[in-house]
């Protein structure tokens, strides 16, 4: 892992918040707001700041009720995890396999999370915990807790939904009553080292009860560890290009960083804060105009871009050719192949 890149996490679970805040009757956009947070965009499958993520954690509980995240995490369960990895720990033999699965493709989740197993006599122990020193950070306590309750979730497809864990470790001093309801009989030890969950060895056969159909190859997951500055950086700006073009002040705050150190890392990757731009809007567009319909004038917009004129000169500056050469060429293409 590349422990210089600023940490990102999947948007999906910054929208289990969002549901859960929805249903209390809670001022979602708002908590996105102050948080600065993509609020033209719902793809779950695109990556925002961890700081931005935590902050609403933290806010929301805050003023909704400290036990919050235990709530979202019981709420949305492990729904809130990609297809991708879904399909990868279910196709696992097993539930031990299925948790070295789930250590290793962490990071097609958040950046900064590893997990891995403590080998135990009788237990193991499943843990979770920051790469990087944000123990102290706004939010962290609501982003545990979050973990430990999607993790039991994940376990539960191999043991039954009844499935209690012998034993949870937390890393805060203390933690609210509700636990102990989601958790009956459950031991609780708080201001451990890392969060963990105790799975007896006796259930580490056990193959999951939902399983996909075996004839689909699960899909190929992006590991956010794996990715230099460049590419962690378009993936920060890929949720706010439809709310036009984002400043280099903006992207500087999205990584925190300072605009020359960006510019300075952006060069070392080979590229410019331009060409990155350019080519994050190019491929959004490229995908719009294969999978749809969709107006160019419409897609010129989806990419933060109102003039058309301007739409076009970037699209032939990266593509080689206008929007509508590209759309006339692609339907030439599979009507010779018809």
């Amino acid at each position: 892992m590349n422990k210089s890149n600023p940490p990102l996490i999947r948007l999906a679970h910054p929208l289990a918040f969002a549901a859960f805040l929805e249903e209390l009757g809670a001022p979602v956009g708002s908590y996105f707001r102050q948080h600065s947070l993509p609020t033209l965009c719902n793809d779950p499958n695109v990556f925002v700041p961890l700081g931005r993520a935590w902050g609403l954690f933290g806010d929301a509980a805050r003023h909704e009720g400290a036990d919050l995240a235990w709530h979202v995490g019981k709420y949305i369960g492990d729904k809130s995890l990609s297809a991708g990895l879904s399909d990868h720990f279910r196709t696992a033999p097993t539930l031990y396999k299925a948790l070295q699965t789930m250590s290793r493709l962490i990071s097609s989740e958040s950046s900064h999370l590893r997990m891995g197993l403590i080998e135990g006599r009788d237990h193991v122990l499943f843990y979770t915990s920051g790469y990087f020193n944000l123990k102290d950070e706004h939010g962290f306590s609501g982003s545990q807790a979050y973990q430990l309750e999607v993790l039991t979730a994940f376990i539960r497809h191999f043991t039954g939904t009844d499935w209690v864990p012998p034993r949870l470790g937390f890393c805060g001093s203390t933690v609210p009553e509700v636990v102990e309801a989601h958790f009956p009989d459950c031991r609780i030890c708080i201001e451990q080292p890392f969060s963990y969950i105790a799975i007896s060895r006796s259930d580490l056969h056990l193959k999951s009860v939902v399983s996909p159909d075996a004839r689909i190859e699960p899909a190929a997951l992006l590991l956010t560890a794996e990715l230099n500055f460049a590419e962690t950086l378009a993936l920060l700006i890929k949720p706010y290009l439809s709310e036009g073009y984002p400043s280099l002040r903006f992207a500087a705050s999205l990584a925190d960083t300072s605009v020359r150190t960006l510019l300075r890392r952006l060069s070392e990757c080979g590229t410019s804060y331009q060409a990155l731009i350019d080519e994050l809007r190019f491929k959004l567009a490229r995908d719009l105009l294969l999978e749809s319909d969709t107006l160019i004038g419409d897609i010129a917009v989806a990419t933060g871009i109102r003039d058309k004129g301007n739409f076009a000169r970037m699209f032939r500056r990266v593509g080689g050719l206008s929007p509508r050469e590209f759309r006339k060429a692609q339907n030439e293409t599979q009507s010779k192949r018809r």
